[in-house]
């Protein structure tokens, strides 16, 4: 979404992002639960039939078969794998690390999208800007502690989840002025929800109680749901106001962390964190560039 076409309505920009990384991390608390029971897989087919069924409710309606006419088509379909891979990457993550880690660790995302911009896109990068990247990452090593054992692979899946997401992003600034919204929106949940549809089926586990069914049903809604919500936000607020109450999200994480799995972040997550998020406050105060930090 380009940040120079919002309604100057900044309070509810904020509001709708808010809302979208509670989604975000409800979401997530949810595949970390229903991965204690059954094949993760499942889980992430349910993210993405939840989340096409909830875009087609929502767009078929009112654009009918237009939404499969996508100017760059395969582009769109590569985008929509990439999110895909993304997601595989952190929910298998959740299986090895707590909440809060993963999304102290993904939130390197804003960093991974100045660098890649400068690789596949050809932007310039400031001497300060390039100082703040390398304070992020050396925020991320104090997460990780390299060497340890005490996040391990956990991380590399996240770090892995978060490049995804960040080409993920700039394939998104790349159609935005190609594809109308609807379009895009429609793409993101289908090629997912078409691969997962070959996969399901072959490693189904029936949920057992209302509560993981339940669980399997708003895990998609909420993920739909969140996508929606930052596209909101954009809508009435320019990307340099409401970027950085994406953050927020840490807190959610903490939370549902805490609620349900009785963890709690180490002092190195906490320090770690902190530079990570004050690195991509930073950057994402210098630009107008919207971090999609969903999976």
């Amino acid at each position: 979404m380009d940040g120079s076409r919002h309604s100057d309505v900044p309070l509810k920009g904020i509001f709708y992002m808010c809302l979208a990384v509670a989604l975000i991390a409800c979401q997530e608390a949810m595949a970390k639960y229903l991965g204690q029971y059954l094949p993760m897989l499942q889980v992430i087919g349910a993210r993405y039939f939840g989340h096409l069924l909830l875009m087609a409710v929502v767009l078929l309606p009112r654009h009918g078969l237009g939404l499969f006419k996508a100017k760059r088509p395969l582009v769109q379909v590569g985008r929509s794998v990439l999110l895909l891979i993304d997601t595989v990457l952190f929910f298998f993550s959740l299986t090895l690390i707590g909440l809060a880690e993963a999304t102290a660790i993904f939130f390197s995302v804003p960093l991974l999208v100045v660098l890649l911009s400068v690789l596949l896109l050809g932007e310039k990068l400031e001497w300060t800007r390039l100082l703040v990247v390398a304070i992020g990452f050396a925020g991320m090593l104090v997460i990780i502690r390299p060497g340890s054992d005490a996040i391990g692979y956990g991380a590399l899946l996240t770090f892995g989840s978060a490049a995804c997401a960040s080409i993920f992003n700039i394939i998104t600034r790349k159609l935005a002025g190609e594809d109308p919204l609807p379009v895009t929106m429609f793409y993101t949940a289908l090629a997912g929800a078409v691969i997962m549809l070959l996969i399901v089926p072959f490693i189904w586990a029936s949920p057992a109680g209302w509560q993981q069914w339940a669980a399997l049903l708003l895990i998609g809604i909420a993920g739909g749901a969140a996508h929606s919500c930052i596209i909101a936000s954009h809508l009435f607020a320019p990307a340099s106001t409401v970027a950085p109450f994406m953050y927020s999200q840490i807190f959610w994480a903490l939370g549902f962390g805490y609620l349900l799995f009785g963890a709690l972040p180490d002092r190195f997550t906490v320090i770690g964190g902190l530079i990570v998020i004050g690195s991509g406050i930073y950057l994402l105060s210098r630009q107008r560039v919207k971090a999609d930090l969903t999976v």
